[in-house]
């Protein structure tokens, strides 16, 4: 996120894509010290600036200026897509998935994860067709993204809340058999 407010600030892409590589680095340290929790989208979109600026750095000292600049370019495609594939992984391989909470069952954990990849990948899509306005090719998605993962976790929670508030209900008596 400091990579977009710096974006705006500033017109030296190399100071903010180093600063942002900075701060992500942090935050990746944190996590990996086990001092935060990652949260799958914003794991995603760290990895991507500890990975970005030193890779285009890299093509630019190699004369590679033209690949860099593509991928200058296609920056928030780039950062979607390290959600994705953030995404993806950890919902091969970790326990609770793209998802920051615990779903009812392996099927719903399925059913939540595929439901925000297939945003991710839409996100994608969408970046790449349309246009250079950053808050509509890159915020906009993640917004969706944040939003629809807010509202996954409160509906496993509703349903959650609700089945234990239905084996509280049918252990008490009746109200016709309550003493006043």
């Amino acid at each position: 996120m400091s990579f977009l407010v710096l974006s705006r600030a500033t017109d030296d892409l190399r100071v903010t894509g180093w600063v942002g590589t900075v701060l992500a680095a942090v935050v990746c340290v944190a996590y990996l010290k086990k001092l935060m929790s990652p949260h799958p989208i914003l794991l995603g979109i760290n990895l991507f600036m500890v990975a970005i600026t030193p890779l285009i750095e890299v093509l630019f000292l190699a004369g590679n200026s033209h690949a860099a600049g593509m991928m200058i370019a296609n920056i928030d495609s780039l950062v979607l897509g390290s959600v994705f594939a953030t995404g993806l992984y950890l919902t091969l391989f970790s326990r609770n998935g793209f998802l920051t909470y615990k779903p009812e069952n392996a099927q719903q954990a399925r059913r939540h994860a595929a439901v925000l990849l297939t945003i991710s990948a839409a996100g994608i899509a969408w970046s790449l067709l349309a246009g250079g306005n950053h808050l509509v090719t890159l915020a906009l998605p993640l917004m969706l993204l944040f939003g629809l993962l807010q509202l996954l976790r409160a509906g496993a929670a509703d349903r959650q809340s609700n089945s234990g508030a239905a084996l509280v209900v049918a252990q008490h008596p009746p109200a016709s058999e309550t003493v006043i």
